[in-house]
């Protein structure tokens, strides 16, 4: 969530390619579904804030927000984490 978020601008999301990733990061952020995912998790988080009249720093600065926020994000089919086969194979 943090690459989503401007260091010096308040309340502006990056989505997609524009997002501040490495150099290293790069090769994973590229791939499309995982460019996808990262559209899909910043148009959730703006209606999340706009909904709950805060601000997306706050909600990741705040533990119980962001758990909220990754829980409403589970319950629409967003996915988290790289699934079990995916991680059995990178280690």
């Amino acid at each position: 969530m943090g690459a989503l978020l401007p260091q010096r601008v308040e309340n502006l999301l990056a989505a997609g390619k524009c997002l501040g990733v490495t150099h290293v990061t790069n090769g994973c952020y590229r791939l499309h579904p995982v460019e996808w995912n990262v559209g899909e998790a910043a148009g959730a988080l703006a209606a999340f804030c706009l909904s709950r009249r805060v601000s997306p720093r706050s909600v990741r600065s705040n533990p119980a927000a962001l758990a909220d926020f990754q829980r409403s994000l589970v319950s629409m089919g967003v996915q988290l984490h790289w699934p079990a086969a995916i991680q059995a194979i990178v280690r």
